[in-house]
């Protein structure tokens, strides 16, 4: 897939490849969600320096949040240093998938609700310093590894509470299948294809799932928002609707 056809979310980078606009959602109160404002993505380990330029000095990003185990950000190194860019590097946790079978599991849904709804009880401060940040007001963008389920966690939380509907987050979720494609794509060019492919794709009925277990538990992701001590749901709103 080209840049030239790839979903319009997308942004034009070479070699990030899975880095998205949130905005442009329809929300609550007939309101859409701004662009332009915060991003996901995946890791910049193989970012261009053009990549990295087109980032700060076309998207005008001011803030970078890294969900990123240690061992992972030193595997493929953090976001370069430079002035005007503030770093946070909020740790995610939860059990690391390595030591899970995954390949062998009967079903990748009912594997990855389990995952989510694990990694937003043990991960709760990562997302709620995420959420903090995003309400500063400027220019955004949250990463993990492959940018599709840490980050797919905190954009699912942050949509939400700006009300977005939950099949539009789902499929919102479901778009990293794209930038794992990508990934893949560069990694068997420039790597050499694994004998097993590892990691898992992004069905939107697991987001779903996600949600769906996540407001039996708490009532809704606002209220759950609530209980890891987020408090600038409206300043969010004021911010990020238009």
């Amino acid at each position: 897939m080209t840049l030239e056809t790839l979903p319009q979310q997308f942004l034009p980078t070479v070699n990030v490849f899975n880095l998205r606009d949130i905005g442009g959602l329809d929300a609550a109160d007939g309101k859409k969600v701004k662009t332009g404002r915060v991003f996901r993505s995946d890791n910049f380990g193989q970012a261009t320096e053009a990549d990295i330029d087109y980032i700060v000095n076309e998207m005008g990003v001011r803030h970078v949040i890294d969900l990123r185990r240690p061992a992972e950000l030193e595997q493929t190194g953090r976001f370069p240093e430079l002035d005007g860019i503030d770093f946070h590097h909020f740790e995610l946790l939860h059990i690391a998938w390595e030591g899970w079978r995954e390949f062998e599991i009967d079903s990748v849904v009912g594997f990855l609700r389990q995952r989510y709804s694990a990694m937003m009880e043990a991960g709760y401060k990562a997302i709620r310093d995420s959420l903090d940040v995003i309400a500063l007001g400027e220019p955004v963008i949250f990463h993990c590894m492959a940018g599709k389920d840490r980050t797919g966690i905190v954009a699912a939380v942050l949509l939400s509470l700006l009300g977005v509907g939950d099949e539009d987050i789902a499929a919102d979720y479901e778009l990293s299948n794209v930038g794992l494609a990508r990934w893949r794509a560069w990694r068997d060019a420039n790597i050499g294809k694994p004998a097993v492919e590892r990691g898992l794709a992004t069905p939107a009925e697991a987001m779903l799932e996600t949600i769906e277990e996540m407001n039996a538990r708490f009532g809704s992701l606002s209220d759950y928002a609530r209980a890891i001590g987020f408090k600038d749901a409206d300043r969010l709103r004021d911010l990020l609707l238009e």
